[in-house]
């Protein structure tokens, strides 16, 4: 039997481009709320006259939500990419998630021997996430190739430059803050013909006197094969990684799209791979098989061990991306089950158990990023209420985590919220004193709205319309200030 859900027309494109156009005034907004929210995603689904296949596969948008004293701004603007050139020639040259450009066989040829040759030539859209990194913002993707933006103009500036000569092709779109050290962490993943290797790094912020970003590498691993990490841990002494079931190869990356590339390995062996910030050493820990994409946080005990929170794709042997090709959305239907599961690390033992904390249906999950690295209670995410089984992420959610029936929702018929961000109150030192502040679909109208909760009983504090539909958007970040 047909639905009656609606959300397919938040994939759809959005042309035009709007600078400081006034959708409201902050009177309803605490004093203390003032900033700049970037958040950033796939914005228009055919590249010259290639329609794309899925979702990732859209030119990225930047996305800006100024609140000034006086009033609230929107200002958008597409990156300005290789590829968004291309497309204003009418051209697609680059490969994008899952969709191949239309390349002649000399152009295939030569992109397959660069690759090889370990040089980058993959330039897909930035369209996964925002990244303040010392005075530097950048668009990322899992490509190594991720461009550097204006955050008041919104100009694409060019690719961005590191101080160092680290080689790889991939990497992650989220990298790891460790606030109380000023370092961040993430990984460089360089392809070759018979082996896969990883490089783990560090990225110290606090030499406000020195700009420039330099990438020092803390240990390096390699495999026959590449496991899909969309995202990775961080905790006091350790870096973990999962390497699961969603794998592909230097073979297959070389004669598919990426997307396309992955399989579901359900012989491999599964495994937590923890490497030490101090000394670089690793220890591979084995674990039964899961799917994830997201982590939520990660600590250490005072027995050692390390926890692990993240949200789990259920009853799944298959990626999980497949569910997002454009051709699937387009039929209102997501039949997408999740749950957050805490995994606990005995390195002394080299176990893993793990437990299910909730499963509600919850992904892009945010929380108070004071609470990093430390025990917590609360996650905000979005969820898809009970009552519509088969529809997209259609609520957002405040849960705790360790009384797992303390549940606050937001809920309005046809309306699909995109990640939430948790701004937290500077003057509280609760947890969940603080506002929520995301993007919001309305599919009857076709257009969005920006709202504003209070984070710790969901209630509305008011809302405001924009004058488009944005397109589900990924990953943002919320800044205090509007000077940069």
């Amino acid at each position: 039997m047909k639905n009656s859900y609606n959300f397919a027309r938040g994939f759809t494109s959005l042309d035009k481009e709007y600078t400081k156009f006034k959708i409201g005034n902050p009177n309803s907004l605490p004093d203390w709320l003032r900033g700049t929210l970037l958040k950033i995603g796939p914005a228009h689904f055919s590249i010259g006259k290639t329609n794309v296949k899925h979702w990732f596969d859209g030119l990225a948008m930047l996305y800006k939500f100024e609140i000034t004293d006086t009033e609230i701004l929107f200002s958008n603007s597409f990156i300005k990419s290789s590829q968004y050139n291309a497309h204003q020639r009418g051209k697609m040259i680059h490969d994008e998630f899952a969709t191949r450009a239309p390349l002649g066989i000399f152009d295939k040829i030569k992109n397959l021997i660069s690759m090889m040759s370990g040089k980058d030539i993959l330039n897909p859209s930035c369209n996964v996430n925002i990244v303040k990194i010392k005075d530097d913002f950048i668009a990322m993707t899992e490509v190594n190739n991720n461009l550097s933006v204006n955050p008041i103009s919104l100009t694409t500036t060019g690719k961005t430059k590191y101080k160092d000569s680290l080689k790889g092709q991939m990497t992650t779109a989220h990298p790891v803050y460790d606030a109380k050290n000023g370092e961040l962490f993430n990984l460089l993943i360089e392809i070759a013909p018979r082996q896969i290797k990883y490089k783990i790094y560090k990225i110290t912020t606090l030499d406000r006197n020195d700009s420039s970003i330099l990438r020092e590498q803390l240990a390096e691993f390699s495999k026959p094969y590449l496991f899909y990490n969309h995202s990775f841990f961080v905790t006091e002494n350790y870096v973990i990684l999962y390497a699961g079931p969603i794998q592909t190869s230097a073979a297959r990356l070389l004669t598919n799209p990426f997307n396309d590339s992955l399989e579901y390995n359900k012989n491999c062996t599964s495994e937590f791979i923890v490497i030490e910030r101090k000394s670089g050493n690793i220890k591979y820990i084995p674990t039964t098989a899961f799917i994830f994409l997201h982590g939520i946080n990660s600590y250490e005990t005072e027995e050692q061990q390390l926890i692990i929170d993240l949200i789990t794709y259920e009853n799944l042997e298959d990626n999980p991306y497949n569910k997002f090709y454009l051709q699937n959305l387009a039929k209102n239907s997501m039949d997408i089950s999740t749950a957050i599961k805490r995994y606990t690390l005995n390195l002394d033992k080299m176990a893993v158990s793990h437990k299910v904390i909730t499963t509600t249906n919850i992904e892009f999950p945010y929380i108070n990023r004071k609470y990093h690295n430390r025990i917590y209670n609360y996650v905000w995410g979005v969820y898809r209420d009970e009552s519509r089984p088969n529809d997209f992420f259609n609520g957002l959610i405040k849960q705790n985590i360790n009384f797992t029936k303390d549940i606050k929702v937001w809920h309005q018929a046809e309306c699909y919220p995109s990640e939430p961000i948790f701004i937290k109150n500077p003057t509280s030192n609760d947890e969940d004193d603080g506002i929520i502040m995301v993007n919001v679909y309305d599919a009857n109208r076709h257009l969005s709205f920006l709202l504003f909760l209070n984070a710790h009983d969901m209630t509305e504090i008011v809302r405001f319309d924009l004058p488009c539909h944005i397109p589900f958007t990924l990953h943002g970040n919320f800044y205090n200030t509007n000077k940069f």
